[in-house]
């Protein structure tokens, strides 16, 4: 479809002067809206919802209980870790006395200590060669285990056979 006239594309209009009277006009008009005083005080006033002032609530009780139990975790830590120090410091003590009593018995019972109760109370004195006797036995002397034949089995006869053939 074509068009015959070649300026109805266009608005023209636009491209005129303005009038007067219309700038005028639009000069005097105002955005601005004016309300009445007890509109702006309605306005102006919070308006309470139970929804939200119980969520409200709910968050606050919330966030008091959160803290609340963070503390009294806090106080059941520090509990704790005072009765361990204070079981941990009298463990060593107890080991401490442990050393010392055992330092006491090391040097009740020492070698030395033993030898000079034996020497003095017991009258014991240390080896030496005047106490020493040796004893001499002559050749012949020999000592034999003597078993009845009738005791042994065939086999051990047969092993006492064998051990006489190689010695």
């Amino acid at each position: 479809m074509a068009y015959r006239n070649g300026s109805a594309a266009y608005d023209f209009e636009l491209f005129e002067p303005r009038r007067k009277e219309e700038e005028r006009s639009r000069e005097k008009k105002s955005n601005v809206i004016r309300l009445p005083q007890e509109e702006l005080e309605k306005n102006r006033r919070v308006k309470l919802s139970p929804v939200r002032m119980a969520l409200t609530v709910l968050v606050f009780a919330v966030a008091v209980g959160a803290a609340g139990a963070f503390i009294y975790g806090q106080i059941q830590l520090t509990e704790l870790t005072n009765s361990l120090s204070s079981a941990l410091k009298a463990e060593s003590e107890q080991q401490n006395v442990y050393t010392q009593l055992q330092m006491k018995s090391d040097t009740k019972y020492s070698v030395e200590a033993v030898q000079s109760y034996a020497e003095q109370n017991l009258g014991m004195k240390k080896i030496d060669n005047s106490q020493i006797e040796t004893v001499k036995l002559a050749n012949g002397d020999k000592a034999k285990v003597v078993i009845k034949d009738g005791d042994k089995g065939w086999l051990q006869n047969v092993l006492d056979s064998v051990k006489n053939l190689l010695s």
